[in-house]
């Protein structure tokens, strides 16, 4: 595991995770029977580092709030990685909310950037109030051929050649805003620190260990604090691997665990 007393941000730690094991699997992604992806942790930083380039061609700037909402899946935290890398501040939603509900936390949250899936998207750009979408920038993910993304630009394209500067943030600085699931009333966003996220991992980490070889099955929506943690944040600074099944249907979670 690293030392995360040696690091001040998120970005910082998990950069730290992608060079200490480049060889190690760190995402395995399957949809039913069939795997679908494997990164090794020099995949993950290669897919993320073009991403991350675009980003901060497109004038994303350290502090500004980006949102992703998505399903469990290698996107999602390679979208992640790349917001903290560029010192943005990661607004993970949820993505079983209503689309009318997103579109009020995202003006809530004054994101200027939105990753979202395709599906989620589509449901966003027929509700009434999506005039008013405070986003600058969206991308979407998976998006069929020819599909009108009303303005928005393909996930999967949106990368630029050359190396990302990386953007140094502090312990005391604001890493990500995550919302309460509203059970109790208006969701309410909780403002975390990259000392918070440090932290809790170490905590965390000290309990309850993962190493190289471990594999992580990630359920719970990653939007969740608990998911975040303990299926990216926690394994990645341990070089463990996390797996994400795009169909949870209980047969399928249950062949994961004897494959």
């Amino acid at each position: 595991m690293l030392d995360l007393r040696q690091h001040d941000s998120l970005a910082a730690a998990l950069t730290a995770a992608l060079d200490r094991w480049p060889n190690e699997t760190c995402l395995i992604e399957a949809d039913r029977d069939r795997e679908k992806l494997r990164l090794t942790y020099s995949d993950f930083k290669e897919t993320a580092r073009p991403l991350s380039r675009a980003l901060q061609d497109a004038d994303l700037k350290p502090g500004d709030r980006t949102a992703i909402i998505m399903t469990n899946q290698s996107k999602w935290l390679i979208s992640a990685y790349a917001i903290l890398f560029c010192g943005g501040v990661l607004v993970p939603l949820d993505w079983k909310l209503t689309a009318a509900e997103q579109l009020q936390l995202l003006a809530h949250s004054k994101s200027r950037f939105l990753i979202i899936e395709y599906y989620l998207w589509r449901a966003i750009t027929l509700e009434p109030e999506f005039t008013k979408l405070t986003a600058e920038i969206v991308l979407v993910t998976e998006a069929p051929a020819g599909a009108d993304l009303r303005g928005a630009y393909r996930w999967e394209e949106f990368r630029r050649k050359g190396e990302p500067q990386f953007v140094e943030r502090k312990r005391e600085d604001v890493a990500s805003i995550v919302y309460s699931s509203g059970t109790g009333g208006r969701p309410k966003g909780c403002v975390l620190t990259n000392d918070n996220w440090l932290e809790q991992c170490k905590a965390l980490t000290t309990w309850y260990p993962f190493w190289p070889g471990v594999r992580y099955l990630s359920i719970l929506p990653t939007n969740h604090v608990i998911d975040f943690m303990i299926g990216f944040v926690g394994p990645f600074v341990c070089g463990a691997c996390v797996v994400h099944l795009r169909t949870l249907r209980p047969e399928f979670v249950r062949d994961a665990f004897v494959r």
